[in-house]
């Protein structure tokens, strides 16, 4: 049976709790978020939250003193324009605990206590790199690698016989479901 909406919301605010999830709506002008979307579409991203955190993820691993450097390029353009208030915009983005604390920490670095700040930072510095440059701060962070074990790429081998056995009429290496599995079982 389908849940109702009121029990998906429910459930869905649990889990936010669960998880430490904060509603962040952050100030930014016409111009960051017009930098916001050329950043995604360099990123092939569709979701600007996720670019956000990724920014936020890359520009925090490199560490206080390479982070200062690199903020401090966009300081006075920021400061600039925080006088035009007609022309702001809201950002949100749903953030965990960690993804708030790192915002923090780089507000701390740069003696800047506003969390729109340092996201309107990011998102100009990020842009001010180009297309290329800018990738590197829009990848995805390292996952674990897998690998397969001696017994799974042996089952996998003995199948692979077992098929070309039953099927004698696709000649040895032709197999077009064979594709990755030659390779796994060498390997």
């Amino acid at each position: 049976m389908a849940m109702t909406p009121k029990e998906r919301d429910l459930r869905r605010r649990e889990k936010q709790e669960r998880l430490g999830e904060r509603d962040l709506r952050l100030k930014a002008t016409a111009a960051h978020t017009a930098q916001l979307a050329e950043l995604m579409a360099w990123g092939k991203m569709v979701e600007s939250s996720e670019a956000i955190t990724l920014l936020i993820y890359h520009a925090h691993k490199l560490g206080r003193e390479k982070f200062t450097f690199f903020a401090a390029g966009a300081r006075l353009e920021i400061e600039s324009d925080q006088h035009v208030k007609v022309e702001r915009t809201e950002i949100r983005l749903m953030a965990r605990r960690g993804t708030v604390q790192q915002i923090d920490e780089m507000g701390e670095w740069i003696n800047a206590a506003d969390r729109s700040f340092v996201i309107r930072l990011l998102i100009e510095r990020a842009h001010a790199l180009g297309p290329i440059q800018a990738l590197t701060l829009l990848s995805l962070p390292p996952r674990h690698k897998y690998e397969i074990s001696d017994s799974v790429a042996r089952t996998l081998y003995e199948w692979r016989i077992q098929r070309q056995i039953r099927a004698k009429d696709i000649p040895l290496e032709d197999d077009p479901d064979d594709t990755g599995l030659l390779l796994l079982s060498n390997g």
